[in-house]
């Protein structure tokens, strides 16, 4: 690999809104590149202020009906609503474009936001898509608005077809997008997600607002949100039955989200044996990875790069996860982490409490993993591999 053009400037787009935790990404990627010595331009495009410094798209004045049909009508107009509001995107982003002057356009994927296509094509740009996950993701764990049949998938293939490269975050990720849309795999470029390794390493300082009742045992700990796709239900079953076949192991638990109420009144009775810290900062979340021994992943998106993860391999800490290929682009089962049949409680317990017996091989399996963190999975490199996508659709373009 060459490795991308000094001077390369790049425009990101995203459509975050505040406060999703994908922005952390979105910063650590910019961060990692900058440090690179690239010039990279993030632009906020949805709710957020629609470029770093510029005013906010929605004046707050308009706020409350927003909230209000929100409300009574979110549920019919979700989707609608993202398509209409395509033309608005195609004119903003036009604008700004013209304005910053990339060499490359670069974009984190939004469901039912095509408007990069026609802008890129009409600036004469290279389009680079970045996808985390497939448009059938709405359709398989959001059931919060009503779904348009194929309009997602349709204006998915859109997109990649017209894309002069693609970076997912794992090679299943890039199977399925390639035999969905009938796309050559040499258009994919595979970047796992990365770890800030000056926050997260088996040094770190434990936060010191964590406390075990005395002669505690291994912490077993969890960070991330509370829904269906982390297997909150495996996660409640996993606490309540290796708490009870080892009495002296303790739990952390951080996080929030809908299904967090429930898990916290089937843990009730273990009482000061589970910590459950609710939403925290992401500033604190080094020091609370490093106040477990062991980081437990009930579920994840089977095509999907869990940050916690790496973050919990830089850290030095032992790591349990299912075993999806996805898993193992970053990890090799019994080397980097114990690896569980996925949806499998009783496999769950049985290889969280084979770590909870054996402190030699938590400390085995930590170092392994903080040592593949600090030599692939940093920011930086996160950022290489984007940065060469990029690269290669410049180079490809059209004079």
């Amino acid at each position: 690999m060459s490795g991308p053009k000094r001077g390369m400037r790049i425009a990101y787009l995203h459509y975050l809104v505040e406060g999703d935790t994908g922005r952390h990404h979105v910063r650590q990627f910019a961060e990692g590149a900058r440090a690179l010595g690239y010039t990279i331009d993030v632009c906020a495009m949805n709710l957020a202020p629609w470029a770093e410094g510029h005013p906010h798209p929605h004046p707050g004045a308009r706020a409350p009906l927003r909230a209000v049909l929100k409300k009574h009508l979110g549920f019919v107009l979700h989707e609608p609503k993202e398509i209409l509001w395509n033309a608005l995107y195609v004119r903003r982003e036009t604008a700004l474009l013209r304005r910053l002057a990339p060499d490359v356009l670069l974009v984190r994927d939004h469901l039912l936001t095509a408007s990069c296509v026609p802008v890129a094509r009409h600036l004469g740009l290279p389009l680079v898509l970045e996808l985390n996950a497939p448009a059938d993701e709405s359709r398989l764990y959001l059931g919060e608005y009503l779904h348009l049949p194929w309009v997602g998938w349709a204006l998915e293939r859109y997109k990649l077809r017209r894309a002069g490269a693609i970076t997912v975050v794992s090679s299943t990720l890039k199977r399925m997008l390639a035999e969905a849309h009938a796309i050559p795999q040499e258009r994919f470029t595979v970047v796992p997600n990365g770890a800030d390794l000056t926050r997260f390493h088996p040094e770190t300082v434990r936060d010191p607002d964590v406390a075990w009742p005395s002669g505690s045992g291994p912490v077993v700990g969890f960070v991330g949100s509370f829904r269906k796709w982390h297997g909150t239900d495996l996660l409640a079953r996993m606490v309540r039955e290796v708490a009870e076949a080892r009495p002296r192991t303790c739990f952390l638990l951080v996080g929030d989200g809908p299904e967090a109420g429930s898990v916290r009144a089937a843990l009730q009775p273990l009482g000061s044996r589970v910590l459950m810290t609710g939403r925290v900062p992401h500033d604190r979340v080094p020091g609370l990875t490093a106040a477990f021994d062991i980081g437990v992943l009930p579920e994840t998106l089977f095509y999907g790069s869990p940050l916690k993860i790496i973050e919990w391999m830089a850290a030095g800490r032992g790591i349990v996860a299912p075993n999806y290929p996805s898993i193992g682009d970053i990890i090799e089962d019994g080397v980097q982490a114990l690896l569980f049949r996925p949806g499998d409680g009783a496999d769950l317990v049985r290889t969280v409490l084979r770590l909870v017996d054996d402190s030699d091989l938590r400390e085995q399996i930590g170092r392994a993993a903080s040592a593949r963190a600090r030599s692939r999975l940093s920011w930086q490199d996160n950022a290489r591999h984007v940065l060469d996508a990029c690269e290669s659709a410049l180079r490809a373009r059209p004079a």
